[in-house]
C-alpha cells in the first residue's frame, strides 16, 4: 500500500526503492548531483568523554506551517484514492442549476452537456472546472489541440525544476503553441510563463530575484506580495489572452468542504495573476491570513486538492518536482525518479520548497529538470507521442 505524503516527508528518509536504470538510445548529459546535495561531515576529534547529544534542529515558521499543510494534503489525497475506487466518474450537474460539474458523490442529476453553462473534466479527485458559456464558445473556435498536454505539480520554491523541464520540452518540440497545460501552485506559475512566450532562462533570473528578496527579508507572511510583484513585472500585458483556453489553473475552494476548481479563462492580466497567486496560497505562509478571496470565493492552494490537475488534451503527461515513487504517486511521466544520481531526500526537497535555496542550488534544480525531461524524451520520441487532434475529439486524461 502506498505511503502517505506526510509519512514520506516528516519521517526519517528511507532508502530509495530498487529501480532499473534507463536504457537510453543516446547518452544524456551527466549531472554531478551527489556531491552538491549531500556533504560528508568530517569525523569528530577523539575524546575520552562521551560527546553531548547534538542540539535539536529548530524549524522555521515556514517549515512548520508547510508540514501542517502537507499533512492535510495527504489526508485529502488518500480520501481521493478511496473515492476513485467507489465512483464511476459519471458526469453530473447540480440540481440547483448552478452549472458546476462534479465527478463523485453528491446530490446531482444528469443533464445534457450542450445545455450547461460550464463544462467539467473527469477526475481522480472531486473536480470542478469553472467555465462560463461565453468561454465555452470561445474555446470551440480553436482548431487544433496538440497531445500530450503537460501538467505541472505543486512545488513551492522548487519552481526552477519545472522551468528546466519546460525548457527542454519547448526546445525539442514536445510543447507547442497548441499544447494544453495545467498546474497548481508553482506548476500554475510555470504554465503561465510558458503560455506567455517568455524565456525559461529569464524566468529563472526572476526566480533568483524572488529568492534573494526572501532570503534577506524573510519568507513567511510576505511571499505572496513578493510573488505578485515579480509576476506583474515579468508577465506580458496580453498574458491572460495567451493563457485563456489553454492553461488550467487549480485552486481549492474551502467552503463548505475543500474541493478543486480548475480555472481556464481569465478576464484580464490581473485576473490571471490573482488565479496564480491563489493557486499558490498556503494558509499563513504567503500572507498572515488563513484564506484568500478569489472571484468572491474563499480559496487556498490548489495543490491541496489537485496536486497535478488534468489538461484538456487527449493524453496528459504529469511532471512532479518530488520523487514520485517515494510519495506513492502513480502515472507520473517526469520526476527526479528518472535520475539514478539524484540523492536529495524528500525532506530536503520539502525544506527547499518552503525556504529559498541559494542561487547555485536554483541553477542545479533547473539542470535537474532538463535532465529528467531528457530521460523521459529518450523513451518517448516526438514522432511517436506528439500529435494534433481536432477540438472535441479528445477527453481529459487524469
Amino acid at each position: 500500500m502506498a505511503r502517505s505524503l506526510s509519512t514520506v516527508f516528516l519521517s526519517h528518509p528511507l532508502p530509495h526503492p530498487q529501480r532499473t536504470r534507463l536504457q537510453r538510445p543516446h547518452p544524456l548529459p551527466s549531472l554531478q548531483l551527489t556531491a552538491k546535495f549531500s556533504q560528508t561531515p568530517s569525523p569528530p576529534p577523539p575524546t575520552d568523554q562521551q560527546p553531548p547529544p547534538p542540539p535539536r534542529d529548530k524549524k522555521s515558521f515556514s517549515i512548520a506551517v508547510g508540514e501542517v499543510f502537507l499533512g492535510i494534503t495527504s489526508l485529502l489525497m488518500n480520501r481521493g484514492r478511496r473515492r476513485r475506487r467507489r465512483s464511476s466518474g459519471r458526469r453530473r450537474t447540480p440540481k440547483d442549476g448552478s452549472g458546476s460539474i462534479l465527478f463523485g458523490d453528491g446530490d446531482y442529476e444528469e443533464e445534457d452537456e450542450e445545455e450547461d453553462d460550464r463544462s467539467g473534466v473527469g477526475g481522480d479527485e472531486v473536480v470542478v472546472w469553472e467555465q462560463r458559456r461565453v468561454d465555452v464558445e470561445a474555446e470551440r473556435k480553436r482548431k487544433v489541440v496538440t497531445s500530450p498536454g503537460f501538467s505541472f505539480s505543486a512545488a513551492g520554491l522548487l519552481f526552477p525544476y519545472h522551468l528546466g523541464v519546460a525548457d527542454f520540452l519547448l526546445q525539442n518540440g514536445y510543447i507547442k503553441e497548441t499544447t494544453p497545460l495545467a498546474g497548481s501552485s508553482a506548476g500554475a506559475i510555470v504554465c503561465a510563463v510558458i503560455a506567455s512566450g517568455a524565456s525559461m532562462q529569464e524566468a529563472l533570473k526572476a526566480t533568483k530575484i524572488l529568492g534573494a528578496d526572501c532570503r534577506s527579508k524573510g519568507t513567511a507572511f510576505r511571499l505572496g506580495a513578493v510573488l505578485r510583484q515579480v509576476l506583474e513585472n515579468f508577465l506580458p500585458v496580453d498574458a491572460h489572452v495567451r493563457c485563456s483556453g489553454r492553461v488550467r489553473v487549480a485552486v481549492t475552494q474551502v467552503l463548505w468542504r475543500p474541493r478543486g476548481l480548475l480555472v481556464d479563462q481569465f478576464d484580464s492580466r490581473a485576473d490571471l495573476i490573482n488565479a496564480v497567486v491563489t493557486s499558490s496560497f498556503i494558509p499563513g505562509y504567503l500572507a498572515p491570513t488563513p484564506v484568500t478571496l478569489f472571484r468572491n470565493r474563499l480559496c487556498i492552494d490548489g495543490g491541496l486538492t489537485l496536486f497535478m490537475p488534468p489538461t484538456s488534451a487527449a493524453h496528459t503527461v504529469r511532471v512532479c518536482a518530488f520523487p514520485a515513487a517515494r510519495l506513492g504517486l502513480e502515472g507520473i511521466g517526469i520526476s527526479p525518479d528518472l535520475n539514478p544520481e539524484f540523492s536529495a531526500t524528500p525532506r530536503e526537497l520539502f525544506n527547499w520548497a518552503l525556504e529559498p535555496a541559494e542561487d547555485h542550488m536554483l541553477d542545479m534544480f533547473f539542470e535537474l529538470g532538463r535532465l529528467d525531461a531528457a530521460a523521459w524524451a529518450a523513451m518517448n520520441p516526438t514522432e511517436e507521442v506528439v500529435e494534433d487532434d481536432l477540438v472535441g475529439n479528445g477527453v481529459s486524461s487524469c
